[in-house]
């Protein structure tokens, strides 16, 4: 997955959310060593310090740990997947809220205009 332009969330919040999911998943597993930034850099289609934000979002929920001089790796809690698994549901959903918002907003915006261009 590479980080889309026209998606209206930040470069570092569709990583994160990326990540989210897949360790909701289980495509990325408890004890997991995750690549280093460049790496997911190079993936996401992001600089290493678009991708260091998005996993300071992870670590904060929890969801990753880092060990200095070993590397970043997906947290062993048990509980973690569940919560993590509803957290990207919200996500999503609030994703498309936004979405929604953001075409509502763009109306109103045009309704305004045409408003105020009237005799």
């Amino acid at each position: 997955m590479t980080v889309s332009p026209d998606d209206p969330r930040s470069a570092y919040v569709q990583v994160a959310d990326d990540l989210r999911r897949k360790i909701a998943s289980g495509a990325l597993k408890a004890g997991q060593r995750l690549d280093g930034n460049a790496a997911l850099g190079r993936r996401y289609g992001v600089a290493a310090m678009t991708v260091r934000h998005a996993l300071d979002v992870l670590r904060d929920e929890g969801l990753i740990v880092s060990q200095q001089g070993r590397g970043t790796f997906v947290a062993s809690d048990s509980g973690v997947a569940e919560s993590s698994e509803q957290d990207a549901d919200m996500a999503d959903e609030l994703s498309e809220i936004k979405v929604a918002l953001d075409l509502i907003n763009s109306r109103l915006d045009r309704l305004e205009q045409q408003v105020r261009e009237r005799p």
